[in-house]
């Protein structure tokens, strides 16, 4: 390849600043390199010609100083060259290499010449400067302390590689101070360009996202946490859309959830269950429904419970339903303060008043209370011409159509309603 002048190089630079020609044009007219020629041009747009002639005299504190100015300002090669008007790129990768790899004095020791290849065998390799003072911990030691302080701070992971890229980003930031940079990535499964994406992201915060994360936590608390992953992203998503914005991903919804640790748990509180099975025993029907739910026939197939509600004041209150499953619709209910045997009867006897002349088989599915089996139940169920089907034992699957009104009920609505509820009766 034929080497290009410096004064062919300059000559290309200031007809491009001079013309309205192209970059593309003017170096292909030049056979110039891209990246090289972006590098000239951008020198000389900022300090002019000088250093294009004369380059800046390289000592160890230069190379130094540009390296750790790259770092630290997460720059590109290409911006520190203009930055320090130093017109070789190679050089500046090749300082960065030795001064994450082998330190300080690595590069203040490093020679003008040809780059030291320090994996080739048969190259003189440069002497290993300690930098440790007598007395202190070798690099095997620091290795250990550095993960020992890492695992110290990633409390809830059990081993160093389930960590996430950020989490070790963020805890190489903290412990900048204490340790190098390089010994910190030598000890942490991270790359030196996976910790600087996160350090940038660290030092300037998006501010879409802390937007976002405003709007998720208010809707959060505005639904008293009763909103999980799903139904939180459809309202964050109508918001956005309701302003103007462009809604955001449900997938970053839910990663931004997961970071505030806000999750929906009234659905996982596990109580103390209200057992309608102990009571006195009676006479025990057949499981007639066999968990088919759907019906197109009103009060051909309905379905009937029992819950119990605990209010803020302490105080017990019980809620029995009838379902109809073909209309998904409470047909009767009752609300009392102790389950007994008229309380039970209550909804069934509203339903007989109700119940129209159907011309087809009813059936009204309960689980295996006590209620269920005394032969006043039986009666009644007799003389609406209703059939009577019973759940297996320990199986709420079998009553799973009225059970999941009960844990609706129970996740979304206060339980003070139904004790003023009471008192208005």
């Amino acid at each position: 390849m034929t080497k290009i002048s410096v004064n062919t190089k300059l000559k290309a630079v200031k007809e491009y600043a001079n013309s309205n020609s192209s970059l593309t044009s003017v170096r292909h007219k030049y056979h110039l390199a891209k990246f090289d020629f972006q590098i000239w041009v951008g020198i000389y747009a900022r300090f002019g010609e000088g250093p294009l002639l004369s380059p800046p005299k390289v000592t160890g504190d230069f190379r130094l100083n540009l390296v750790k100015w790259k770092q630290e300002n997460l720059a590109s090669i290409s911006a520190t060259c203009i930055h320090f008007g130093y017109r070789s790129p190679a050089s500046v990768y090749q300082w960065e290499r030795i001064y994450n790899k082998h330190g300080v004095q690595a590069l203040l020791n490093l020679r003008r010449g040809r780059m030291p290849k320090y994996g080739d065998p048969a190259r003189k390799q440069p002497k290993q400067v300690v930098t440790t003072a007598p007395g202190t911990e070798s690099s095997l030691t620091k290795r250990k302390l550095i993960i020992k302080d890492t695992t110290r701070r990633l409390k809830k992971i059990s081993c160093l590689e389930k960590a996430s890229k950020k989490e070790l980003a963020q805890i190489i930031y903290e412990l900048k101070a204490k340790y190098l940079l390089k010994d910190l990535i030598d000890a942490l499964p991270i790359s030196m360009s996976t910790y600087q994406y996160w350090q940038k992201r660290f030092e300037h915060p998006d501010e879409d996202e802390i937007e976002l994360k405003a709007v998720i936590k208010g809707l959060f608390d505005y639904y008293e946490a009763e909103y999980g992953v799903r139904r939180l992203s459809t309202q964050v998503r109508a918001y956005y859309q309701l302003i103007g914005k462009t809604a955001p991903n449900h997938k970053r919804i839910q990663r931004l959830m997961h970071e505030m640790r806000l999750k929906c748990t009234k659905y996982n509180h596990r109580r103390r269950k209200y057992d309608s099975s102990k009571g006195p025993n009676g006479k025990k029907a057949k499981n007639k429904l066999n968990r088919r739910f759907m019906s197109n026939r009103k009060y051909q197939k309905m379905v009937c419970d029992i819950t119990e509600f605990k209010a803020h004041n302490g105080q017990k209150v019980y809620l029995e339903i009838i379902k109809d499953l073909a209309t998904k619709q409470i047909l009767t209910w009752a609300i009392g303060q102790r389950p007994t045997l008229n309380f039970a009867l209550i909804p069934l006897q509203k339903l007989l008043d109700q119940l129209p002349h159907t011309g087809y088989q009813l059936t009204l599915h309960t689980d295996q209370g006590w209620h269920y089996q005394h032969h006043t139940w039986r009666k009644l169920l007799r003389q609406g011409h209703i059939r009577q089907s019973m759940s297996h034992r320990a199986t709420c699957l079998d009553n799973a159509a009225c059970e999941t009104v009960f844990n609706k009920l129970k996740a979304e609505i206060v339980a003070k309603i139904l004790v003023i509820k009471i008192k208005l009766n």
